[in-house]
């Protein structure tokens, strides 16, 4: 699973820096809209990102939250938003410059680093649990049960086409 990510982040960051050298340093500008379209990666991330918030907002729709209960939902969805691909590529920016030893160390770096924002989402998580009513947090509990059965599915059927090499 950490491979397919790795790799995935290296393809996203090849991509960048194949449009980036085909691409002139000025900012080009289209007449039509007096802006530049969107890139491919830009698009994906749109989407993804799209996709995150229609999520979010059904899975409060199906909590029927309380009024007083929108502040913790607010602090919730705040925590629960992704991490842009951007990040992804700038962790893993010069690491075939590094040393083994410090790739190590970078990689060891970075696996805190997402411990550490793990259990700020399990945190934000339980506080929001906490003012769930009873129906609230049947609702939630089924709903997360779901998701990770999913997460579990695609972790059991290994990777995508794309991490074949033969």
């Amino acid at each position: 699973m950490k491979l397919r990510h790795l790799l995935i982040a290296a393809n996203l960051l090849a991509g960048l820096s194949a449009v980036a050298q085909t691409t002139s340093s000025a900012d080009t500008t289209y007449p039509a809209t007096g802006v530049r379209p969107a890139s491919p990666s830009q698009k994906i991330r749109d989407a993804m990102l799209h996709r995150h918030e229609k999520h979010l907002e059904a899975f409060k729709t199906s909590l029927k939250l309380k009024p007083e209960q929108e502040l913790q939902w607010a602090a919730f969805a705040g925590h629960m938003k992704p991490r842009s691909p951007e990040y992804h590529a700038m962790a893993m920016a010069d690491m075939e410059k590094l040393s083994t030893p410090e790739r190590i160390d970078k990689m060891a770096a970075l696996k805190n680093q997402r411990d550490a924002e793990i259990q700020k989402r399990g945190d934000a998580t339980k506080a929001f649990y906490a003012t769930l009513s009873e129906d609230q947090k049947k609702t939630f509990d089924e709903h997360t049960a779901k998701l990770m059965h999913r997460m579990a599915e695609r972790h059991l059927a290994g990777p995508g086409p794309m991490m074949h090499t033969n």
